[in-house]
C-alpha cells in the first residue's frame, strides 16, 4: 500500500490494493472460462444464486461452498467481501468514478421502507420455500454431490459453464442497471443496500462479528472519514458515540483510515455491535430523502414492478426485476414531485422553475413517458403471458377441456401478437396447443418460425419431425431428427431431454421398421452419447442386438439399463437368459437367483434356475428348486420331467 508523508503523520491508500483484487477475481472469471473451454469441464460457476439449488435440492454445489467461507469470515472479520471481492460493486464503484469524471452528480437514496427490502428478497429466497417445504410435508432433500452432466441446473462440476448464466443481451442490460443506473439514481452501491440479498446476510453476519472500523486514538471529529465513505455513514459520529462503526451498512474498505489525517482510524477488533446497546442497525435517524407519503408512494408502485418486470419476455431475472422495479419507482417518485412542486432539481439538472418546466425537465417528462407506456404495455403482455401458462399447464397435467384449451390459445396469442420481443418457449407452448386443438397447419408455421430463429431448436424439430411421419413424409421427419440429435447437446432447459430422448427413439424405430438394425443402433448409440443413462434407449439398444444375435453389447446395456433403476424383474430375466445362451452358467445363475428374489411365487423362474443348477452339477438345490416349482403349479409338465431325468441320473441339458 502507499504511504505518504505529511510532517509526523503518515496517510495510507488501500484503493490501489482493493482494485487489485477486484480485478484479480475477473482475471479469475476469465482463467475459469479458458480452463472451461480447453477441458471441457471444470467447475460449477462460483456465483453466490448456485447457493439456493444446496438450498432447495440439496446439491452441494461450489457457490455454496463460497458463500458458506464468506460468510465464516464474515463473521470474524466483518462485512468486508462487498468491497473486496464483488464483481457487481466493482461495477457500481466503476461507474461512480465514471460518473465523477463527467462530473454528473449522484446522490444516497435514504428510504424508510426500501432499506428494508433486500432483508425481504432475502426471505423470499432462503426461507420462504423452507416454510413451504414444512408446510407440505416434504422435509429438506438430502445434501449429495452432484457431477456434471447428470444435472443440466446444479451440479459441483459442470460441461456447461452458462447452464444458468443469462444471455449476453441480458447480461448487459444487468450490468448497465444494477451499475449506472441504479448508482446514478439511488447512489454509490446503491444495488448493494436497496436489492442484494446476499448483501443482507452479510449484513446480519457483520452484527456479530468483533473485526470493525475503531477508534485508536482521540481526533478532531473533522468528518474526513465520513466523506471518504461510499456507503453513506456517518462514520465519525458512530466512532465518537461507540468508538467503531457498527453500521451493518459497513463495507470494510479502509476508505475513512485512509482519509484520516491523524492516523486516528483503523481496523481492529471490539465486542460485537450485535452485544452493545444503541447501535444505529443502519437508520438514518432523521437523514431520509423521502417523505413519508413518497416513501409508501414508492413502495406502491415497486411491487406491481415486480410483478410485471420479473420474467418478462422469458428474459428478466429475479434481481434485475428488482432493481428496474427500485428505478422505475424513484421515477415516478420524482415525476410526482415534478407536478407538485414549483421547483425541482435532480443530480444537478434543473428540471422545473417558477412553475415551469425547463429543457431538462420537458427531457425527463418525454423520458418518463415513454416508461410508463413501457410498464402498461409490458403489464399487458404479462398478464395474458401469466394466464396462458397457467391455462396450458392446467392442459398439461390432463384437464383438456375445449375451455382451458381456447383460452390458453387466445392469451398466447395476445401475448405473442403485442409484445415487443418474440419469446420462443411460449410458441412452442403454442404449437403444442394447436396440435391438441388439432390445427396442425397453425402448429407447423409456428414451429417452422422457431426453427428459422433457433435451428437447434430441440423441441420445434422434434415436432415437426412428428408431423411430417404423420404425413407420410418420411424423409423430412428423419431429417428434423437427425438435426436434433446433431445438435451435440441440450439447452439449459432440462426440459430438451424429453425431445431428444423421443427423437433418438422414433428415428430409431424409422430404421427398425426397415430392418436397417445397423443403422437403429447408430442413432440409439447418438442418443446414448447425450443421455447416457436414458432408460428407453438403454433397453431398445439392448433388445435390437439381442435379436440380432449381438449379446455382448446386449449385456452391456441391460447392465446400464439395471444401474439406471430399469425393471429389475425383466433385465435380471434378460441377462440371465443372455448369459445362459452363451454358456456362462455361473453369471446365469446369479441372475436367475436374484428373479427368484423378485417373484418367488412364479413357477416358470423356479424351473429355469432349477436346469441351472442341474447344468453346473448342483442337482440339490437342482431338486429343491423344482420342487418348489411343481409345488406352485402342479400341472407344469417340464418340471416333472425335469425331475424324472434327474432321478434317472441323467445329465439336464435343455431348459
Amino acid at each position: 500500500m502507499d504511504a505518504v508523508v505529511r510532517g509526523a503523520v503518515v496517510t495510507r491508500s488501500y484503493a490501489k490494493w482493493r482494485t487489485a483484487s477486484l480485478v484479480g477475481i475477473h482475471v479469475l472469471f476469465i482463467a475459469h472460462f479458458i480452463h472451461w473451454k480447453l477441458k471441457g469441464r471444470t467447475l460449477a460457476p462460483l456465483e453466490f444464486n448456485e447457493v439456493l439449488y444446496t438450498i432447495h435440492q440439496g446439491i452441494v454445489t461450489a457457490g455454496f461452498i463460497l458463500m458458506a467461507l464468506v460468510m465464516v469470515a464474515t463473521l470474524i472479520f466483518g462485512r468486508f467481501f462487498c468491497s473486496w471481492g464483488c464483481h457487481i460493486l466493482a461495477l457500481q464503484d466503476a461507474a461512480g468514478w465514471l460518473l465523477d469524471k463527467l462530473r454528473v452528480k449522484r446522490q444516497p437514496i435514504r428510504s424508510r421502507t426500501l432499506v428494508w427490502l433486500p432483508l425481504v428478497v432475502m426471505f423470499y429466497l432462503f426461507i420462504w420455500p423452507q416454510i413451504l417445504q414444512i408446510w407440505h410435508g416434504t422435509g429438506s432433500p438430502a445434501v449429495h454431490v452432484v457431477e456434471a452432466g447428470t444435472s443440466r441446473w446444479s451440479s459441483f462440476t459442470t460441461d456447461d459453464l452458462w447452464r444458468n448464466l443469462p444471455p449476453p443481451g441480458v447480461a448487459l442490460l444487468t450490468f448497465f442497471v444494477c451499475g449506472f443506473l441504479i448508482v446514478y439514481l439511488l447512489g454509490s452501491r446503491g444495488f448493494c443496500f436497496q436489492a442484494c440479498p446476499y448483501g443482507a446476510l452479510f449484513s446480519i453476519a457483520d452484527q456479530l462479528a468483533p473485526g470493525r472500523i475503531v477508534l485508536a486514538k482521540d481526533c478532531t471529529q473533522c468528518g474526513l472519514c465520513t466523506k471518504a465513505c461510499s456507503s453513506d455513514i456517518l462514520v465519525h459520529r458512530e466512532l465518537a458515540v461507540h468508538g467503531m462503526v457498527t453500521n451493518p451498512r459497513c463495507l470494510k474498505d479502509l476508505d475513512c483510515i485512509a482519509a484520516c489525517p491523524e492516523n486516528a482510524v483503523r481496523f481492529g477488533f471490539r465486542k460485537p455491535p450485535l452485544f452493545r446497546g444503541g447501535h444505529p442497525m443502519g437508520a438514518y435517524r432523521g437523514r431520509y430523502s423521502l417523505s413519508l407519503g413518497e416513501d409508501l408512494f414508492m413502495l406502491g408502485f415497486f411491487i406491481p414492478g415486480m410483478l410485471v418486470y420479473r420474467g418478462l419476455y422469458d428474459a428478466i431475472p429475479f434481481l434485475l426485476a428488482v432493481a428496474l422495479s427500485l428505478c422505475t419507482a424513484y421515477l415516478l417518485v420524482v415525476g410526482y414531485r415534478l407536478v407538485r412542486q414549483g421547483t425541482l432539481r435532480m443530480r444537478g439538472l434543473l428540471l422545473k422553475m417558477d412553475h415551469g418546466l425547463r429543457p431538462a425537465g420537458i427531457g425527463f417528462a418525454g423520458a418518463l413517458l415513454i416508461v410508463l407506456l413501457f410498464l402498461g404495455h409490458s403489464a399487458y403482455v404479462q398478464y395474458h403471458t401469466q394466464v396462458g401458462r397457467q391455462l396450458f399447464r392446467s392442459v398439461a397435467e390432463g384437464d383438456v377441456d375445449d375451455g382451458s384449451l381456447e383460452g390458453a390459445i387466445r392469451h398466447y396469442e395476445q401475448a405473442l401478437s403485442t409484445g415487443l420481443l418474440t419469446t420462443v418457449d411460449r410458441e412452442q407452448e403454442l404449437a403444442s396447443l394447436y396440435l391438441l386443438r388439432g390445427d396442425r397447419s397453425s402448429a407447423q408455421r409456428l414451429l417452422n418460425a422457431i426453427v428459422a430463429e433457433d435451428p437447434d431448436h430441440m423441441e420445434a424439430n422434434y415436432r415437426l419431425g412428428d408431423i411430417a411421419l404423420d404425413q407420410g413424409d418420411e424423409p423430412t421427419a428423419k431429417a428434423h431428427w437427425h438435426g436434433v440429435l446433431a445438435s451435440g447437446s441440450t439447452r439449459a432447459s432440462v426440459l430438451d431431454r424429453v425431445p431428444l430422448l423421443r427423437a433418438a427413439l422414433d428415428l430409431g424405430a424409422v430404421y427398425e421398421s426397415h430392418g436397417e438394425t445397423d443403422r437403429a443402433l447408430a442413432v440409439y448409440q447418438q442418443g446414448l452419447n447425450h443421455l447416457p443413462d436414458a432408460l428407453d434407449l438403454l433397453l431398445r439398444s439392448g433388445t435390437v442386438e439381442s435379436r440380432s444375435g449381438m449379446d455382448a453389447p446386449a449385456i452391456a446395456h441391460f447392465e446400464r439399463a439395471l444401474k439406471a433403476g430399469g425393471d429389475p424383474a425383466m433385465l435380471h430375466n434378460n441377462l440371465g437368459t443372455l448369459h445362459l445362451r452363451n454358456g456362462r452358467l455361473l453369471q446365469a445363475v446369479q441372475h436367475f437367483e436374484r428373479l427368484t428374489d423378485l417373484m418367488p411365487r412364479d413357477a416358470r423362474v423356479r424351473y429355469t434356475l432349477g436346469v441351472v443348477y442341474a447344468r453346473i452339477g448342483n442337482e440339490a438345490l437342482a431338486r429343491e428348486q423344482l420342487d418348489i416349482a411343481l409345488h406352485l403349479d402342479p400341472t407344469d409338465q417340464r418340471s416333472a420331467k425335469a425331475l424324472a431325468v434327474l432321478s434317472g441320473g441323467t445329465t439336464l441339458n435343455h431348459q
